[in-house]
């Protein structure tokens, strides 16, 4: 038993020292600003190959050590505790998944019990929800011909009748360029067995429904965008109490219907925190407690949430006037050429959307006064 621990003693220290040799070169090309030296990287490069040898034999020393008689938490257990009792500074090694314990004497291991990956709060994300138009594969240049309503007149018996223009005009969605980039170094791809590489993959799409769900309902141009912007951005908001009543949100319905749109695919945008705040208000204070929100309905109309549209605005609108088109096709390139003096491997999506507002009318915005 002592000779196991001796030996994964020996294995262990090598294995920092080669670890702390390459922090000091990360430590100079930082500090210079600079990518690393021929030299560097074949230091590197040989520092990485022995401690994966070293990582090897640590593994097999500790399946020999898990077969003695002894438990290895126990030994753990029993070295944190002796060493607490005698004040010695005692050190906690992550490799792979093993835990090293160590102090001057003696060593043991602990196994690491990994668990479920925690994925990033993209809580909000509705874009696919509220029934926005979303055509794929598009190319050239996309408009949308308008025209203003016209009246007849009252003439009287052979009167002749004067001419009435029809006035036209056009509205354009102009793509915009997306585009995310994400490198990962090989060793990282190998010492997490892959795993690094599948949750890049999952990110990256991720990245731009997100950002796609930030330009439509955020009430400010998103920063970069020239073309791309939402129908809240620049819209006239109404005030509106701290705790909005539901008289004033079914006059902003009835402000909206009144312009003409019919009111089939209106739906409600908030956040969450107003939407739980609703469900605790009463439509009025008279007869049997009625809810403003109940299962997710307000005024009857629908009600989505994120957070994207910023905590206190409350948007409306029939999102059917504001289609956001995919351009050409989603390139994703997984590229291990281009940075393979980094030893890297480069992951980049770039798409090209476009989206434009048809009818104004067809939306409207609330702002909560402050407390």
């Amino acid at each position: 038993m002592r000779k196991n621990t001796v030996n994964m003693r020996s294995l262990l220290d090598s294995y920092q020292k080669n670890c702390d040799r390459i922090s000091e070169i990360a430590d100079v090309c930082e500090r210079e600003q600079r990518e690393r030296t021929q030299a560097e990287s074949d230091e590197y490069a040989a520092l990485s190959r022995e401690n994966q040898i070293l990582e090897m034999r640590m593994r097999s020393s500790a399946t020999e050590f898990s077969k003695s008689n002894e438990n290895p938490s126990a030994m753990a257990d029993k070295i944190l505790r002796e060493n607490v009792a005698k004040g010695v500074q005692t050190k906690i090694h992550l490799v792979r998944d093993l835990v090293m314990v160590e102090d001057a004497a003696e060593g043991g291991i602990v196994p690491v019990k990994v668990q479920e990956i925690l994925k990033p709060l993209t809580e909000g994300l509705i874009l696919d929800k509220v029934g926005i138009p979303m055509p794929v594969g598009l190319a050239g240049d996309y408009l949308w011909p308008t025209y203003e309503a016209v009246e007849a007149t009252i003439v009287g018996e052979g009167v002749e009748l004067t001419d009435t223009p029809v006035k036209l005009s056009k509205l354009t969605a102009s793509p915009e360029r997306i585009g995310i980039a994400i490198p990962v170094t090989r060793e990282t791809i190998n010492q997490t067995e892959g795993v690094i590489e599948q949750i890049v993959r999952e990110l990256i799409p991720l990245s731009v429904a997100m950002l796609l769900n930030k330009i439509l309902f955020s009430t400010e141009k998103v920063t970069g965008a020239t073309n791309l912007v939402g129908p809240f951005v620049g819209l006239e908001a109404t005030s509106v109490s701290a705790t909005p009543t539901w008289q004033e949100l079914n006059k902003i319905k009835a402000s909206v219907l009144a312009t003409g749109v019919d009111g089939q695919h209106l739906c409600w945008v908030m956040t969450k925190a107003m939407e739980a705040t609703l469900e605790g208000e009463p439509i009025n204070s008279k007869g049997i407690f009625k809810p403003m929100i109940e299962n997710h309905m307000l005024c009857g109309l629908p009600v989505f949430t994120t957070n994207y549209i910023g905590e206190g605005n409350i948007g409306l609108g029939d999102w059917r006037y504001q289609p956001m088109g995919l351009f050409g096709q989603i390139n994703f390139i997984v590229d291990p050429y281009s940075k393979a003096r980094q030893n890297a491997v480069d992951f980049v999506l770039n798409v090209n959307y476009g989206t434009t507002t048809l009818r104004k009318e067809a939306f409207a915005l609330a702002t909560a006064a402050s407390e």
